[in-house]
């Protein structure tokens, strides 16, 4: 990933920083279980420390820039609102739900929408140039190269863990799943075949995920969802039938009296 990516919208040189909430699983294990699920929780906490770090490298690039060419005056707007900033990137490694995460990474975003406002009136007021700020936010980030590095392999690493133990856990429920329903009798040939799709898909997003291939792991979550949904309706209408089964089967006919 480069470090360096800088976003010219308009006339302003807006900073990038990567502040999106964590990729959709597929199938997640239960809203409760998912919200407070360790692994799940960590790689949330990774993720805000990297995109925390590089926002803060830019802010800080911005900053120095700004106060280089209005001799001070017009940074103590940016530093304000990079202070609640990395406040509440250092709140999150102390949070215990995914809700609590994604409110923190709300108001990261809140806070990098005003510190790109403020950036942009004070270049404009004090006649600063987009290449120079561009410059000069580059330069921060890549000071901080090595650290940047280091954050985001803990990400991706658990990212990765987070989300292949949820598919461990909800293909162990499948296969509970097909389990009993052979254990009733019930010819399950059908969405066996569809747990073996799914087997594959996950072998498909593992590699993803280790490629770090974005395109890909999307594309395999979107499979993932297809299948568990064609799984859902196939086991949904073996029970269905089963149901149908059980009741014609015990039901009795009363003679009719003569």
């Amino acid at each position: 990933m480069n470090h360096t990516q800088i976003i010219l919208v308009g006339s302003f040189c807006m900073i990038c920083l990567l502040l999106g909430v964590m990729p959709v699983a597929a199938a997640p294990v239960s809203g409760n279980a998912w919200n407070t699920n360790p692994e799940h929780i960590t790689a949330m906490q990774a993720h805000v420390a990297y995109a925390g770090a590089k926002g803060q490298a830019q802010m800080d690039g911005a900053i120095s820039y700004i106060g280089t060419i209005s001799n001070g005056a017009g940074t103590s707007s940016l530093s304000s609102i990079e202070s609640q900033f990395t406040g509440t990137v250092s709140s999150v490694q102390s949070m215990t739900t995914a809700d609590q995460i994604q409110a923190a990474e709300l108001q990261m975003k809140t806070d990098r929408t005003s510190f790109m406002t403020a950036a942009k009136g004070d270049l404009e007021q004090y006649n600063g140039t987009r290449k120079a700020l561009a410059a000069s936010i580059n330069a921060s980030v890549m000071a901080q190269a090595t650290t940047l590095q280091t954050l985001e392999n803990t990400w991706w690493t658990d990212r990765q863990t987070a989300r292949m133990d949820e598919f461990a856990t909800n293909d162990q429920r499948r296969n509970d799943v097909l389990s009993n329903l052979t254990a009733k009798g019930i010819d399950v040939s059908q969405a066996q075949a569809v747990e073996t799709q799914i087997q594959q898909e996950g072998t498909a997003l593992n590699a993803a995920l280790t490629s770090r291939d974005e395109s890909a792991i999307s594309a395999a979550n979107e499979d993932l969802a297809t299948l568990n949904k064609q799984f859902a309706e196939i086991v949904k209408g073996y029970r269905s039938a089963a149901h149908t089964h059980r009741a014609t089967a015990t039901t009795t006919v009363t003679p009719a009296a003569v």
